[in-house]
């Protein structure tokens, strides 16, 4: 009996942790959506329903709405991640992310593409502060939360399916 109240209190910290992880994550892209409508109206859309989506995501991993939904929480977060690994890649069109900007015409930014405080992110050796480097390419913040949200929702998912098998 104790062991089962102890798994039970172990998922329910757990879930907290992960719903933390997104929130956090949502509440950074908040912030960055107001600069972004003004300058690229797709990416500030993107940024400000994504946002609100990631901190909406916490009563699913904390209510454990059922498998459906953590996989459409880690789909999605994962589908945020892997559009900023393009956009580093320059795989993702700079001025307009639906597809709204001329071929012919290159637009001039007004702010730097990188992290939210401004600037590029270098390549070569790592700044201090926040951010991890992986291959040469330094992650901020954001993404690191992302990362951590998609490991820990899954290991959460595999705690309660656990769970639900005793």
């Amino acid at each position: 009996m104790s062991q089962t109240l102890w798994q039970d209190k172990k998922i329910l910290m757990f879930s907290f942790v992960t719903a933390a992880t997104t929130v956090i994550a949502g509440i950074l892209h908040l912030q960055m959506a107001p600069g972004s409508l003004s300058h690229d109206l797709g990416q500030g859309v993107l940024f400000l329903v994504g946002g609100i989506l990631q901190i909406f995501w916490a009563v699913p991993v904390i209510k454990r709405w059922g498998k459906i939904w953590q996989i459409i929480g880690i789909g999605g977060t994962a589908v945020f991640f892997v559009l900023w690994y393009a956009s580093r890649l320059h795989l993702v069109p700079e001025d307009n992310l639906f597809g709204g900007g001329s071929s012919n015409h290159v637009p001039q930014r007004e702010f730097p593409r990188g992290n939210m405080t401004g600037g590029e992110f270098p390549r070569g050796s790592s700044p201090r502060g926040l951010g991890l480097e992986i291959g040469g390419m330094m992650v901020p913040p954001i993404e690191m939360f992302q990362i951590a949200f998609i490991g820990l929702y899954a290991a959460l998912a595999k705690m309660i399916s656990k769970r639900q098998n005793y």
